[in-house]
């Protein structure tokens, strides 16, 4: 076993911490928060276009942003050759970034700050993206690997709890949701730090190679293409729905009553669908946990794909919340077994270990660079459909999605060097 890494909850809750606050942060803002202050910027139809057009430049930096930051860490001295610096650093401008956004006042302003913001958070995801390859056994990272997702949708969980009471017990205080992303994130980054000061850091870089030949190195591997599409892949489907959630809800239903329950508002009513999502990942994740090592991770990153096809598929045609509760329900179960699978994936396939901070960084590019597509293009088509006709835009893009998540699964089939 590498020396430093121990196989208990403690230890890899430790480990993970850093990546429940990333998903603090990401879900929340984007599924609600900032798509909220769009909204209320560009009220009509155009809202769709103006908040794709921000995700998508804003992702342009992303798409290599982890890389670099992963490259400087491995060929760094000094402080700048531990893992937990970087991660310090990150969630600290995470923080400032974080309070940009809220005092945005134009698009412009939204646009700047959210760049800011991946920024930030490749500072600190470049670096921690190698952690599990760098420092867990490969007979170990499902259990690992399992942790990380988990604590991903957990990640989900409470920050939707956590906009849904503050939203309800301090309606004039929109900030203090603010406040709860940025502390977190530095409470977080702190446990994280703590817990991994004593696993080894990467080795620094003994061949001195450009970024780019770098960058590209692992994109020579038939087994990372295949990792790398089938995750741009599901990434980009599961992007096609997050980043419209708020404004389908807006345009496409008449009301928001969870069976007897009336939500009164689409905010509210996303909030609880981010909610039942992420907290039906748990029980995929925890199954998944039990059984990864045993049954092989490509096995269930192909369950995992065909639930997720079938789950999204009916809201094309679906205009009742109850019924779009209960597909998600099935979909977020089904998106927990994708999670709790994909990293560890991806580092039994790295071809060069020794560099797994800057090719898992690479790898990391195939999640931020659908942001580019989703936003961009999506977007587009959404607006410009929906102009056509009211709410085909959107009958597109839930179409588009469960194609793909259905089509992930020739990804998976094409991976050789895991099981």
């Amino acid at each position: 076993m590498i020396k430093g890494y121990r196989r208990t909850f403690g230890f890899n809750a430790g480990m993970s911490a850093y990546w429940f606050a990333t998903s603090y942060k990401w879900f929340i803002l984007l599924f609600v928060l900032i798509p909220d202050k769009v909204s209320q910027l560009v009220p009509g139809g155009e809202k769709t276009a103006a908040w794709g057009s921000i995700v998508g430049f804003g992702a342009i930096w992303a798409l290599i942003g982890p890389s670099i930051f992963g490259r400087i860490y491995e060929m760094s001295n000094g402080w700048l050759s531990r893992r937990g610096s970087w991660l310090a650093v990150g969630a600290g401008l995470t923080a400032i970034a974080v309070f940009a956004i809220y005092g945005s006042s134009s698009l412009f302003a939204i646009g700047v700050a959210y760049f800011l913001l991946q920024v930030s958070d490749d500072i600190g995801t470049g670096p921690y993206a190698g952690l599990v390859a760098d420092t867990v056994p490969e007979e170990h990272r499902g259990y690992a690997n399992s942790f990380l997702g988990g604590f991903k949708l957990s990640g989900q969980i409470i920050s939707a709890i956590a906009a849904l009471v503050l939203s309800a017990k301090f309606p004039d205080h929109p900030d203090y949701i603010f406040i709860g992303i940025a502390g977190v994130n530095v409470v977080c980054a702190l446990f994280t730090v703590s817990t991994i000061r004593g696993l080894p850091n990467a080795e620094r870089a003994s061949e001195r190679r450009s970024f780019f030949e770098d960058y590209i190195e692992p994109f020579k591997h038939y087994d990372f293409r295949a990792v790398w599409l089938n995750r741009f892949i599901v990434a980009f489907a599961y992007a096609c729905m997050t980043i419209n959630a708020l404004h389908f809800l807006q345009d496409m239903l008449p009301g928001y009553r969870l069976f007897s329950l009336d939500l009164k508002e689409a905010k509210m009513a996303a909030n609880v669908l981010a909610l039942t999502i992420s907290f039906m990942g748990i029980f995929g994740a925890v199954l998944s946990s039990r059984i990864a090592d045993k049954v092989g991770r490509k096995k269930l990153l192909t369950v995992s794909a065909l639930i997720l096809a079938v789950a999204v598929l009916p809201l094309a045609f679906l205009r009742d919340y109850t019924s779009i509760w209960l597909s998600l329900s099935v979909f977020g179960f089904g998106m927990g077994i994708y999670t709790s699978n994909d990293w560890a994936i991806a580092s039994d396939v790295l071809p060069n270990p020794d560099r797994a901070a800057t090719e898992m960084g690479a790898w990391q590019s195939s999640e931020t660079s659908v942001q580019v597509v989703a936003g961009l293009v999506m977007g587009q088509i959404v607006y410009h459909l929906n102009v056509w006709r009211h709410g085909a835009g959107y009958i597109a893009m839930v179409l588009i999605a469960s194609a793909l998540f259905a089509g992930s699964v020739l990804a998976v089939k094409a991976i050789r060097g895991s099981r």
